[in-house]
């Protein structure tokens, strides 16, 4: 009998260590047509089944007394059609935010891969797919989960709460010619929300980015209102040495970044300017949306912000949303891109050899699931 009690005591000990602990995600797939247009005019058409940003997290918090609890969590991309994404690190573990700190009434704060203040900012790509031009990737290259960082949230004051994040970088050999080894990153976010208005600024500053001895930073603006089935968002972004991500400087046909010797400027020069507005509105459980983002011309900050020709780009995405329950989601998208006319030289005439993107279309049908 005691060698019984003993096996069920033993048995409920992992149900006992889980009691506290919640696990939540998403899984979120559809059928996608990928339409692509090079800068030296290849065109290639592609039909897939492709994961939309699917996760799965673990979190949970202990009750320390005197209104202070012990907070942690750990999440994890998935990939739910079978094709990991080593270059994202989507292979590896505790890929999104993964944290341990504490939270009382003077706010939180946070060790670990946390996301800066532009990734807060969730009313402007509210769309269901997160692949090619159905994604704002563009505008939303600024909104990262620094590694190795500290973060302070304040509480709510009179609609406002700030943030204050600080991140260890962990290249610190200088590069040639400069004496700036750390690669650390700050950032700031201000928000504030009441009776469904909203605004959001976030800033986030980067040393030493990409071990260039040069500094990058972004600002971003972000405003509206959601409430009574509208939602509608204004955003403002400006950085440097952000350049327009992958697409700008990366050779989608090999696969890698094109060579120094076809890029006559380097990425932590550029400066950017771009707008993006959003709006949806639900009829019960249908949703139409409609999103707009632009982006003007790349100016090269070592160049005395010569303005690159035909650099800028602009993107729109159509979407209907249906409701199949509280959780479950179907979407029907359609997005369009096109960044500048081939890149073909500065202003001032010099030529400019590039290859990548010039022109992307993508249409999906795809179905989420929240748990």
């Amino acid at each position: 009998m005691k060698q019984r009690i003993l096996a069920l005591a033993v048995m409920a000990l992992p149900m006992a260590a889980m009691a506290d602990v919640t696990i939540y995600g998403r899984i979120n797939a559809g059928l996608e047509n990928d339409h692509v247009q090079l800068k030296d005019g290849t065109t290639t058409s592609t039909n897939r089944v492709e994961d939309y940003l699917s996760w799965i997290g673990f979190k949970g918090d202990e009750d320390l007394g005197s209104g202070l609890k012990a907070i942690w969590q750990v999440e994890n991309y998935i990939i739910v059609d079978g094709t990991g994404n080593p270059q994202n690190g989507n292979s590896t573990f505790a890929t999104r935010d993964t944290f341990v700190g504490l939270q009382g009434n003077f706010g939180k704060v946070r060790l670990g891969k946390l996301t800066n203040p532009q990734r807060d900012m969730y009313n402007l790509d509210v769309g269901s797919n997160s692949n090619g031009a159905n994604a704002l990737d563009i505008f939303e290259r600024t909104a990262g989960r620094p590694n190795n960082s500290i973060r302070y949230d304040s509480p709510t004051f009179a609609g406002f709460n700030g943030s204050l994040q600080y991140g260890f970088g962990e290249k610190k050999t200088a590069p040639a010619g400069s004496t700036q080894k750390a690669s650390d990153m700050w950032a700031a976010g201000l928000n504030y929300n009441n009776a469904g208005f909203f605004a959001q600024y976030g800033y986030d500053h980067r040393t030493n980015s990409n071990g260039s001895g040069k500094d990058a930073y972004a600002s971003t603006l972000m405003g509206g209102y959601n409430a009574n089935n509208l939602l509608l968002t204004l955003a403002y972004q400006q950085a440097r040495g952000w350049g327009w991500g992958d697409r700008y400087y990366y050779n989608e046909t090999t696969g890698a970044a094109d060579s120094a010797s076809t890029f006559p400027f380097q990425p932590n020069s550029l400066k950017t300017q771009e707008a993006a507005i959003t709006v949806a509105y639900s009829f019960g459980p249908l949703i139409p949306r409609v999103t707009y983002s632009k982006g003007w011309n790349v100016k090269d900050g070592n160049n005395g912000d010569t303005s690159i020709g035909n650099s800028g780009y602009w993107q729109y995405i159509l979407g209907l949303d249906y409701a199949l329950s509280k959780r479950t989601t179907a979407s029907l998208e359609f997005g369009s891109l096109n960044i500048g006319n081939g890149y073909t030289s500065y202003t001032d005439g010099s030529p400019l050899n590039q290859t990548g993107i010039q022109k992307q279309r993508t249409t999906s049908v795809s179905l989420q699931h929240w748990f």
